[in-house]
């Protein structure tokens, strides 16, 4: 796949979804990190691999601009075989309470781990002052 064979597909798969202007915004932002990439030394087929395919990038900006605040999607992407000459993409996208009670969760591990870490911070604390001190009269003896 070419670059303009990369910026038609996600022109085709923008088209008709979002307004002229945000279409406009996306190709021009690939059409120039493409560019900034290259100039860096890859070439243009490595661009190219690293960005996947045009259609998944296209959804995925589309599902950005539609997101709730109470939903997850996740896209799996499986290589070509014989049989099929594209990529099939799956996707499975939770909704509702299932999507905050996945977040709420992870907000919780998150609290949890810091209060972890605070914990052994405070246990340590007066071990830590403890050597620092007796370092600090160490060298005020040894420099004397």
């Amino acid at each position: 796949m070419s670059r303009q064979d990369f910026i038609d597909a996600l022109k085709r798969a923008l088209y008709g979804k979002t307004d002229d202007s945000t279409l406009a915004d996306h190709i021009q932002y690939y059409e120039s990190y493409i560019a900034q990439e290259i100039a860096t030394g890859k070439s243009e087929q490595e661009v190219l691999n690293e960005l996947g395919d045009p259609r998944l990038i296209a959804r995925t900006l589309l599902e950005a601009a539609d997101t709730k605040a109470s939903s997850y999607t996740e896209y799996i992407v499986t290589d070509q075989d014989d049989s099929s000459p594209e990529p099939e993409v799956r996707i499975r996208r939770y909704e509702g309470w299932k999507a905050m009670a996945v977040t709420v969760f992870l907000i919780l591990v998150f609290l949890l781990i810091l209060v972890l870490v605070f914990q052994i911070v405070v246990a340590l604390l007066p071990l830590l002052i403890v050597i620092g001190v007796v370092g600090w009269l160490i060298k005020k003896m040894t420099s004397q």
